[in-house]
């Protein structure tokens, strides 16, 4: 049998099918730690509550990882898509974005609000963005987030927020 030009090799297939199938189970991993964390966190009123908008992120992603992981199998047995098949294919992917895009928007304000409500403020210093991925560190204290930043400066002082320490903590000189 020939080969067509445009169609993968059986190896190109495993190799795709195995990548797409860890980069899936590194985003469900990822958003079940996250997710797990943060619960565990607001269930025992810790001190810190770390809010990941990123690991939702990753929920999307892992459920559009699964489908395309699903179909390279389908691909290596030589089973055929039907046009049903595809058209559910197709409603998931579509709950997959929305899920991708809606859902870290849809928990970042109703979280955010509880645990302001709870007391809880927002720490500067230990919370992080990059484009829409945005962790956010929730104190119960404005100290907690201090002690929180020293005890992470004493690692690593050449870290820019180091820098954004107050001078003096408790009345005595912070130093790392």
């Amino acid at each position: 049998m020939q080969q067509d030009e445009n169609e993968l090799a059986l190896w190109q297939l495993f190799a795709g099918l195995a990548l797409f199938a860890m980069l899936t189970f590194f985003a469900l991993g990822y958003f079940g730690y996250s997710l797990i964390t943060m619960l565990e966190a607001l269930l025992t009123k810790a001190n810190a509550v770390t809010v990941n908008k990123g690991a939702f992120y990753c929920l999307g992603a892992a459920m559009m990882g699964a489908m395309l992981s699903y179909f390279g199998v389908r691909k290596i047995r030589n089973k055929p898509v039907t046009p049903q098949l595809n058209k559910q294919a197709s409603r998931f992917f579509v709950i997959s974005l929305i899920i991708t895009i809606v859902l870290p928007q849809l928990l970042h304000y109703p979280i955010q609000s509880y645990l302001t409500a709870k007391g809880y403020t927002e720490c500067a210093l230990q919370s992080r963005q990059w484009m829409h991925d945005k962790v956010m560190v929730f104190t119960a204290t404005p100290e907690h987030c201090i002690e929180m930043t020293i005890a992470e400066c004493k690692t690593d002082a050449d870290k820019q927020k180091c820098q954004s320490l107050p001078q003096y903590f408790n009345g005595k000189a912070v130093t790392f």
